[in-house]
């Protein structure tokens, strides 16, 4: 069956996943479904309409870290999720890893893809080389993929002048919480979070300057509780700081 709107696609795409496919069979397959989806040029209206008009749909898109991020589809299962993506021209988005695997596929105007590899031993969690070993440029209609870390650096970037729309599927990340941005002139890492969660990292970062107790008291309350590795290992961080 043709693939027509985003409903049917969500549809098949779980289809495709249930089976439990391997890698290459699933990139294979889900590379040629979304391509149906974005070589057609109709679906998309309503997200647009939705953005624009609706305040409700507006209001419903969570803080992502990309502020060009557009929530439009999750599977009932969590398997899965689509992303539409929009580029502006003119702005060079900086290099980026991923926390999960992704299919990409360009839907309005052209988009230019740069992949990258990291080179270095990755010992310092702020330093990164990177080398550049594909530069393509994708029409509506064409696809690409990325992988999870260090497997999936690359960057995007509308051409010709134009506002471009890339929709993007993404799996279920085995790292959450943030993803690295690259910098191939100064060699550097750095991690970007969700807006929410990069006020908090700032927070237990300033803490860690302010050798007082009641910034440990704090710092060491945070350690403790509940909540994911990265913020536990920033806290533990800026408490050996204060006791250095």
């Amino acid at each position: 069956m043709s693939i027509i709107n985003l409903e049917q696609f969500g549809e098949q795409f779980k289809a495709l996943l249930d089976q439990k496919p391997e890698w290459p069979r699933l990139l294979e397959e889900g590379r040629g479904m979304l391509s149906e989806l974005v070589s057609n040029p109709d679906w998309f209206k309503s997200t647009l309409t939705g953005l624009v008009l609706d305040q409700a749909f507006l209001q419903a898109q969570w803080q992502s870290i990309d502020p060009n991020d557009i929530q439009i589809y999750f599977s009932p299962d969590k398997a899965f999720s689509v992303r539409a993506f929009i580029w502006e021209p003119g702005v060079m988005y900086p290099i980026h890893d991923h926390g999960a695997w992704g299919i990409v596929g360009a839907h309005i105007n052209q988009i230019r893809e740069r992949k990258f590899e990291r080179v270095d031993d990755g010992q310092d969690i702020n330093h990164a080389e990177v080398k550049l070993t594909a530069d393509a440029t994708l029409s509506p209609g064409g696809t690409t993929f990325v992988l999870p870390m260090n497997e999936g650096i690359h960057q995007m970037q509308a051409v010709n002048n134009q506002v471009a729309v890339t929709i993007h599927v993404y799996g279920t990340p085995i790292r959450k919480g943030f993803i690295h941005y690259f910098d191939p002139h100064s060699n550097t890492a750095q991690r970007v979070y969700p807006p929410s969660i990069y006020k908090k990292m700032l927070a237990i970062k300033t803490l860690g300057s302010i050798p007082q107790p009641w910034a440990e008291e704090v710092l060491t309350k945070a350690l403790h509780a509940p909540g994911p590795d990265y913020i536990q290992n920033e806290c533990q961080y800026s408490l050996d700081k204060i006791n250095s």
